[in-house]
């Protein structure tokens, strides 16, 4: 491979132990070709699964987000649920169990969320298997509504989560109040808040709906902590063969920190970076598609939507890694992504196929 030559100066049992390394651990970067964590299985299975597992081993959990706080009643009419239709009954407590993403609402008939939501395997989801909830603040009140449109944004990659935004076409208008989307640059730094169902501090997962400050970070923050997290577990795994391929910590720390300078950076420029050094508030599994937003004189504008986080591969916790920031898709690069696909016409409903109780006149000789 061309990389070799940046190695001579390492023992060949380092080289070893890299493509071992790698092969049996798979924690510095997917291959081109593999989707990463939150695109590889659909969080429409993956979260609704995890939810009930939680809830089942913890009972009598208490809510509790990473530094976050349970949202007063009403106090942000903009944010949906995205609900898993097939795990519905006419109970309001299934709809606890069926969330598996957030949204926005952007207008009476239109909900902005994460591409990676609505994608499965590849392919959009269909608009019958998500049903939008609105107007709730807990997961057992509010109102269901139907689908009609699924559009994934078409330069999105499951690699790389680049370009993760994607829309719903409500059936009818909702008459919840909406939020305004930014036209503007986004500042790399500054007060932002994300609100959300999604995994807490405990492991489980709250039926309130959670919301928690955050601040703005450069992309280059972000971008410096995730690679230190991919050297550290590199070098952990390096280190956890170097007994039996016998190199030496000179021989781990050099093809580790060679690795590193070889990596590109994680974020592209259609991502936002927002999260504190610590990692005490974050976002989680099940906020993805939420709005990350910022509160002005006119109120609140969204700037970003909850797409993915990175974290160390022996972490403990899901979320709020130190010096791992929550990463948000940028929506000022994509106001007329989003203005082109809301002038679209509404699909016309599939018709339904011949012995499926439709009747069909006879032909006329």
């Amino acid at each position: 491979m061309h990389i070799i030559h940046r190695f001579r100066p390492i023992a060949a049992a380092s080289l070893l132990g890299i493509a071992a390394a790698l092969a049996a651990a798979n924690t510095v970067q997917a291959d081109e070709g593999a989707a990463r964590p939150e695109a590889a299985v659909s969080p429409m299975k993956r979260v609704t699964e995890a939810r009930a597992k939680a809830a089942a081993e913890n009972p009598d959990s208490a809510d509790r987000v990473y530094g976050g706080n349970q949202a007063e009643k009403g106090a942000y009419p903009f944010q949906v649920a995205l609900l898993t239709t097939d795990r519905l009954d006419e109970n309001p407590a299934s709809q606890a169990n069926a969330q598996f993403c957030g949204g926005s609402l952007i207008a009476p008939q239109w909900v902005l969320t994460a591409a990676h939501c609505l994608n499965d395997k590849g392919q959009p989801i269909s608009p019958e298997s998500v049903t939008v909830l609105t107007g709730a603040t807990d997961l057992s009140e509010g109102k269901r509504h139907k689908v009609v449109e699924v559009i994934v944004n078409e330069a999105y990659s499951e690699q790389t989560l680049d370009n993760d935004i994607g829309l719903l076409r409500l059936a009818e208008p909702t008459d919840a109040s909406t939020i305004k989307v930014t036209h503007d640059a986004t500042p790399e730094t500054g007060k932002t808040t994300v609100t959300g169902w999604g995994k807490m501090q405990d492991g489980t997962f709250p039926t309130t709906l959670m919301v928690v400050d955050l601040d703005l970070q450069p992309n280059q923050a972000c971008n410096s902590g995730i690679k230190a997290i991919y050297a550290r577990d590199l070098k952990a795994a390096l280190g956890d063969l170097s007994r039996r391929m016998r190199y030496s910590e000179k021989g781990i720390d050099a093809a580790a920190n060679a690795i590193a300078a070889d990596m590109t950076d994680p974020l592209t420029g259609n991502m936002v970076c927002a999260g504190t050094t610590s990692g005490v508030r974050d976002a989680c599994n099940g906020d993805s598609g939420g709005p990350l937003f910022m509160t002005g004189a006119d109120g609140p504008v969204q700037v970003g939507v909850v797409s993915w986080g990175e974290g160390p591969a022996d972490g403990s916790a899901a979320c709020g890694h130190k010096d791992a920031y929550g990463i948000y898709t940028r929506l000022a690069n994509y106001t007329g992504w989003i203005e082109a696909k809301m002038k679209t016409s509404t699909p016309a409903p599939a018709k339904p196929k011949a012995g499926l109780g439709t009747a069909q006149k006879p032909a006329t000789p």
